[in-house]
């Protein structure tokens, strides 16, 4: 259902059809599609945990984080509850505190700004193509830094 799903949302089972092409996912390949996704996991942890204690669990100064909250505004996406908006000012703290290196996509609100402003922000133009339609044309998203990249 991930595979044919709009944008990973796990908080829905709506998943696309087309009756120009093929379906996404070929059960004659999926040993092929389960062998690469081994390869590219297999020195990846994955946890389920709240967002707080995974980053106090990894928080070394050779660790860099990626960090990819919901859109602000769109909290719910990806399940009730599980990131409410009072959840970016708690992150942002956190952050503030870490010994390692972090960059967080983002989208481009006032609010974020103003929670995010004493970190390096950098503005990239994006588009949002949910399900492989152009949305909204070019947008601007936020990729914020505790740090000072190496091209900037």
């Amino acid at each position: 259902m991930l595979k044919m799903g709009f944008s990973s949302k796990v908080n829905s089972t709506t998943f696309g059809i087309s009756t120009s092409s093929g379906p996404g996912l070929n059960l004659l390949r999926i040993e092929e599609d389960l062998s690469a996704a081994h390869l590219r996991l297999a020195r990846v942890f994955v946890e389920s945990m709240p967002f707080t204690e995974l980053i106090d669990r990894y928080d070394r100064p050779h660790t860099f984080f990626y960090i990819d909250p919901p859109y602000h505004g769109s909290e719910d996406d990806y399940g009730k509850g599980l990131f409410k908006r009072e959840d970016f000012a708690v992150l942002a703290e956190q952050l503030a505190g870490i010994k390692g290196r972090f960059i967080m996509s983002i989208n481009d609100t006032p609010e974020i700004r103003k929670l995010f402003g004493g970190f390096r922000i950098r503005t990239v133009p994006t588009r949002y193509s949910l399900g492989g339609a152009d949305r909204a044309g070019v947008v601007r998203e936020l990729l914020v830094m505790n740090f000072k990249p190496a091209s900037a």
